[in-house]
């Protein structure tokens, strides 16, 4: 074979490996933010990415964090969602048209979502778990769902007033839940029992160690939050006693949270 078609060769190849390779000029991206982040492909294994590192992410594909890590998936729509730690959510798809759609599934894990109607477009999200599909219009807001099926969903703002987000259990009952409520919901007995009630310092602050500080709530009502220990634990004894509506809450005492990336809001 002489130079020229060797040279051809070599030109062919890279060129059919590059259009094979997801690119950060794909539009939807997984970047690691901190600590242990993984991507794994359905029947594949999980591929550790480096810190800072950003790939393209395809639809059907997991993203993975492990303790004290953090991770962003970036949407083409402007929206975001931040992945907290030992987290497992699969980005199971995602279509840019008239009214952006996607659809994530949780396996496990806190993620902050800011899911956004850029130039006048909608956006239709949904972030399901094996206890209920939490429906997102426009907003920001955080969602955990627990190893023991329960599910928290923070609503911090709205897009549009009247567009809530919307929670429907696997029974089929919806509930709505508006800035400024958290809606809490848990098996008992076989049976998703949930409940709406406001939201509250320390509701919020369960989810600070992860995330930081959700700024469009604090733009919402005009005032500063603190999350310094003594101003969280003093008000909570902890993070494992909050009741919101009659309902005990289920997590566990973190530790003295840490300002996070901040995403960006409807304005």
């Amino acid at each position: 074979m002489n130079r020229r078609c060797v040279l051809a060769a070599v030109a062919t190849t890279a060129f059919a490996l590059t259009a094979a390779m997801p690119t950060l000029a794909d539009d939807k991206q997984l970047q690691s933010q901190k600590g242990s982040v993984s991507h794994q492909m359905p029947n594949g294994k999980p591929v550790p990415l480096g810190v800072n590192a950003t790939i393209g992410l395809a639809d059907r594909e997991y993203a993975i964090t492990g303790n004290a890590s953090l991770a962003q998936v970036l949407l083409p729509d402007s929206s975001s969602v931040l992945v907290g730690s030992d987290t497992k959510v699969q980005l199971a798809f995602f279509n840019q048209a008239a009214i952006a759609t996607a659809t994530f599934v949780m396996y496990g894990g806190r993620v902050r979502f800011a899911v956004h109607h850029p130039k006048g477009a909608k956006a239709n999200y949904t972030f399901k778990t094996a206890t209920g599909s939490v429906g997102v219009r426009g907003t920001q807001g955080d969602i955990e769902y627990g190893p023991d099926g329960s599910l928290r969903v923070n609503v911090y703002e709205l897009c549009d007033a009247g567009a809530p987000v919307e929670v429907t259990t696997t029974a089929g009952k919806t509930y709505e839940v508006d800035a400024g409520q958290s809606l809490f919901a848990q098996v008992v007995n076989g049976v998703v029992r949930a409940q709406v009630g406001q939201l509250t310092q320390a509701l919020i602050g369960q989810f600070s160690p992860d995330f930081g500080v959700p700024t469009s709530w604090d733009a919402a009502k005009g005032e500063v939050i603190g999350y310094g220990t003594s101003a969280v634990n003093g008000a909570t004894g902890g993070y494992g006693g909050e009741v919101i509506s009659g309902v005990s809450g289920l997590f566990k005492k973190k530790a003295t949270p840490t300002p996070g990336p901040t995403l960006a809001t409807c304005s």
